[in-house]
C-alpha cells in the first residue's frame, strides 16, 4: 500500500511506447480542421474588437487598460473552449496540456530551459548586433529601434498583469495546447513547431516579431518534451516579465 503512490508517480513520467505522444494523440478529441476553426474564431474576434475600437465604433470605459478588450475576448473564448472540451466532448483537460500530474519534472525542466533560453537570447542579440554592423549605415540606431519595438512601455499594474501573466497562460492554451497536438499528428513535430512559431510571431503586432518567433520555437519545444503546458507557460511568463523589466530599465536610464 505504501509503495503504490510512488509507483503511480513514476508511471506518469515513463511511457512504454516508442513515441510518448501516441497515447496523447489517441485521446485528443478533435481533428486539425476543427482546432483551426476554433483558432480562427478566437483570432477573428480579437481582430474585430480591435477594428471596432480603432474606427471609433466601440469606446471602452476609461478605467479599462489598453489591452482590456482583447484580454476580455481571450478570456471569454478560452472559457467557452474549456466548456466545450470538458462537457461537450467529454475530454480530459490534460489533452489540452492542462495537467499537474508531472509537476516536479515540469519544474526541473523549466529551470534548465530558462537558463538555456536566457543564454540563447543573449547570444542571439549579440549576433544580431554584429550582423547589423555590416548591413546598415547606422547599426546602433537600428538595434535600438528593434529594442523599442520589443519592450513593453506601459507599467501600470493592470497592463503588466495582462501581458506578464494572463496573456502567456491563454496564448499557450491556444497556440500549443489546442493547435499543436492535431497538427503534430498530421505533419510531424518539426514542421508543426516551425509553422506554429511563425503563426505565433505574426499574431503579434510587433514591427519585428523575431523575439516572438524564437519564443514560439522554445515554447513548442518545451510542450513537445513535457506534453504539459506547465513549462511553456512558465517560460512564456518569464520571457514577458524579462521584457517588462528590460523596458523599464532602458527607459529609466534613457538608453532607448
Amino acid at each position: 500500500m505504501s509503495d503504490q503512490p510512488l509507483q503511480q508517480s513514476n508511471q506518469a513520467e515513463i511511457s512504454i511506447s516508442a513515441d510518448p505522444w501516441e497515447q496523447f494523440h489517441d485521446e485528443y478529441p478533435i481533428g486539425p480542421v476543427r482546432a483551426i476553426l476554433w483558432m480562427a474564431a478566437f483570432t477573428g474576434a480579437q481582430m474585430g474588437v480591435h477594428w471596432l475600437i480603432e474606427n471609433h465604433h466601440l469606446t471602452p470605459p476609461g478605467w479599462l487598460p489598453s489591452d482590456g478588450p482583447q484580454l476580455g475576448v481571450m478570456l471569454g473564448f478560452t472559457f467557452a473552449l474549456l466548456i466545450f472540451w470538458k462537457f461537450l466532448r467529454k475530454a480530459k483537460l490534460r489533452t489540452l496540456g492542462l495537467s499537474l500530474e508531472r509537476l516536479p519534472g515540469d519544474l526541473k525542466f523549466f529551470a534548465l530551459a530558462a537558463l538555456g533560453m536566457g543564454a540563447f537570447y543573449l547570444l542571439a542579440a549579440g549576433v544580431y548586433w554584429l550582423v547589423l554592423q555590416g548591413i546598415v549605415d547606422e547599426p546602433d540606431l537600428a538595434f535600438k529601434d528593434h529594442l523599442r519595438g520589443a519592450i513593453f512601455k506601459d507599467y501600470s499594474f493592470s497592463y503588466l498583469l495582462g501581458v506578464v501573466l494572463l496573456f502567456p497562460v491563454l496564448e499557450e492554451i491556444w497556440f500549443r495546447g489546442l493547435l499543436y497536438p492535431p497538427l503534430r499528428e498530421r505533419w510531424g513535430r518539426w514542421i508543426t513547431i516551425v509553422v506554429l512559431s511563425l503563426l505565433f510571431a505574426f499574431a503579434h503586432s510587433n514591427k519585428f516579431p523575431i523575439n516572438q518567433f524564437f519564443g514560439g520555437l522554445i515554447f513548442a519545444w518545451a510542450f513537445e518534451k513535457r506534453r504539459t503546458l506547465v513549462a511553456p507557460m512558465l517560460l512564456h511568463i518569464l520571457g514577458n516579465g524579462a521584457l517588462a523589466v528590460l523596458g523599464w530599465a532602458l527607459v529609466k536610464w534613457q538608453l532607448v
